[in-house]
């Protein structure tokens, strides 16, 4: 009798003591990554007032240079930079924008690509990554119209502008496009059953 009223004070005392431990333990490490998370964001956002802007690679400034694709014959460097932008939207590899370009008065999507997300690459890989994705075409991709490269290192990536809501989804939603878009999911939902019930993968 003794040995069970022991056994259930040592379990009465241990358990909550071990949760409330790992209670502190869990908060600490979601409190230090966060602050580590913070600091990374401030110390390489470009558009940050407060930081220097240094990106590139030998500590001199490169060349601006603006690649057009299909689509994107009527973009110039000078349209890009003195667009007025409006943002509509954040994320942790980039800002998106909504310009209209002054010259053709078109409205376009610039997607302003973090350091963070292009400074560890060769610029000679990335360069070509961003020519293949140029070059890509299909009804359900949205095409890459430009890509601009600034003399302190930003990234800029120019898209067309969908909708008035700015953002694929509500441009998806519209329904002229729900019986399309009903049919593809339909389809692509029978052909995923015949490769399950086939055990093609």
């Amino acid at each position: 009798m003794r040995k069970s009223h022991l056994v259930k004070l040592i379990l009465a005392v241990s358990l909550p003591t071990t949760f409330l431990i790992m209670i502190a333990i869990i908060i600490i490490f979601i409190f230090c990554r966060r602050t580590t998370t913070e600091t990374n964001e401030v110390q390489y956002d470009v558009e940050s007032p407060y930081e220097k802007q240094e990106f590139s690679d030998n500590g001199s400034e490169t060349e601006e240079e603006l690649i057009i694709f299909n689509g994107g014959e009527d973009l110039t460097i000078c349209d890009i930079l003195d667009a007025p932008g409006e943002v509509i939207g954040k994320s942790s590899y980039g800002t998106l924008y909504k310009a209209t370009l002054q010259r053709s008065g078109k409205v376009r999507v610039l997607r302003f690509l973090r350091p963070l997300c292009a400074v560890n690459s060769d610029s000679k890989e990335f360069n070509g990554v961003i020519e293949s994705l140029g070059f890509v075409r299909h009804d359900n991709l949205v095409p890459l119209l430009g890509f601009y490269v600034g003399n302190r290192g930003e990234k800029l990536m120019i898209h067309p502008f969908f909708g008035s809501s700015g953002n694929l989804s509500a441009f998806i939603k519209c329904k002229s496009l729900f019986s399309t878009l009903f049919f593809f999911s339909r389809e692509n939902a029978r052909k995923l059953k015949k490769i399950k019930r086939n055990k093609l993968f």
